[in-house]
């Protein structure tokens, strides 16, 4: 009891400071103020940038290459329309023509004008189109095998026989060529000691297609 009594004083003591010190709520609003105050402000978040699709260049317009047309079919040239010095206009019906003989007597097949199988292709008259050279044999009632070479042009793809000239009685066309416009032909024509019917000479011919006709170079 005594040991009470001696520590009572000493709690009253630390009772009084206790209230003296404790901490009114105007203070504690002001501190809690001032620590929100001095507390960092968070960083804003970053938002990320996305890039602008990039815009497609609007198609360059183009212009269109010119067409080339297309080459002559042998069917074509086979069943073409062809003018001659020396038979006139007459159509082909699958590579031949008959004409009318003069007499009752004698043979369609000997008045005809048939087309030879050699066909040269190319460019005749520098317009990038593909023209061709046609070779022509007539009979005319007799042993003759008249030989003449025809111009046919493509126009649109379709023939169209400018010019026909005469190459001789009987000739060969072995081979030939059209380069740049230029006509050659390697032929094989009578000799000095020839017959009609057999010729045996070598021979190059030249032309070119001027102003539409078929002209002899060499």
């Amino acid at each position: 009891m005594k040991k009470i009594l001696f520590l009572l004083p000493f709690l009253l003591v630390l009772a009084a400071c206790a209230a003296q010190f404790q901490p009114t709520p105007d203070l504690t609003e002001r501190v809690n103020a001032t620590l929100t105050a001095m507390a960092p402000t968070p960083a804003p978040t970053e938002t990320p940038l996305t890039a602008a699709p990039t815009a497609t260049p609007a198609d360059t317009a183009t212009a269109a290459p010119p067409q080339t047309p297309a080459a002559l079919s042998v069917e074509s040239l086979r069943n073409g329309v062809y003018t001659s010095p020396d038979w006139d206009e007459f159509q082909l019906t699958e590579g031949i023509y008959y004409r009318t003989p003069p007499t009752s007597q004698e043979s369609p097949e000997a008045y005809t004008t048939r087309m030879l199988d050699t066909v040269l292709y190319g460019d005749l008259n520098s317009d990038g189109a593909g023209d061709a050279l046609v070779f022509l044999a007539t009979q005319n009632g007799g042993t003759g095998h008249f030989i003449e070479m025809a111009a046919v042009l493509n126009l649109n793809g379709q023939p169209s026989n400018v010019s026909t000239v005469a190459l001789g009685d009987r000739v060969v066309v072995e081979s030939g060529t059209i380069q740049d416009g230029l006509i050659t032909l390697n032929m094989r024509v009578q000799g000095p000691n020839d017959g009609m019917c057999c010729p045996s000479q070598s021979a190059t011919w030249t032309f070119r297609l001027e102003n539409g006709q078929l002209v002899k170079i060499s």
